[in-house]
C-alpha cells in the first residue's frame, strides 16, 4: 500500500509524542508490515530519525551511535500491532516530513475515513 498523506490535524497526537518541535507541513501515514531502518547518520547530508511510539504513551528514539558503529543501519523491523514507527527525514539538507509507519490492521483506527 501507498503512502497516505494527512494533515498535521490528523496526526496531532502522534507527532505530540515523537517530534512535538516540527514545524513542518509535510505528512504520510504508511501501512507496511515492516520497514527497514536506513541512512541513521547524515551521511551525504541525509539523515533519518525514527521514533517508536506505542499507544500507552511511551517512545523511544533510535539514536545513532557513531557512523563506524551504528549496528542498525539496513535492520528490518517487523511492524507490532501495539506502536508506530515515526520517521523524520532530512534528504540532502531539505525537510522531507514525517512519515508515520504503522502495520496495516491498525488504520481503522488512525484514519477511520480512510478505510475502504
Amino acid at each position: 500500500m501507498q503512502a497516505i498523506q494527512v494533515s498535521k490535524k490528523d496526526v496531532r497526537p502522534i507527532l505530540e509524542a515523537s517530534f512535538p518541535d516540527y514545524r513542518g507541513r509535510k505528512f504520510w501515514i504508511v501501512p507496511v508490515e515492516r520497514i527497514t531502518l536506513h541512512d541513521l547518520n547524515w551521511g551525504g547530508g541525509t539523515r533519518n530519525v525514527y521514533i517508536a511510539v506505542r499507544f500507552d504513551g511511551s517512545h523511544s528514539r533510535l539514536v545513532a551511535v557513531a557512523p563506524w558503529v551504528e549496528m542498525r543501519e539496513g535492520m528490518t523491523i517487523d511492524l507490532p500491532l501495539d506502536a508506530l514507527l515515526v520517521e523524520h527525514s532530512d534528504f540532502c539538507g531539505h525537510d522531507m516530513g514525517i512519515r508515520i509507519y504503522c502495520h496495516p490492521a491498525l488504520m481503522p483506527r488512525l484514519l477511520p475515513a480512510h478505510t475502504g
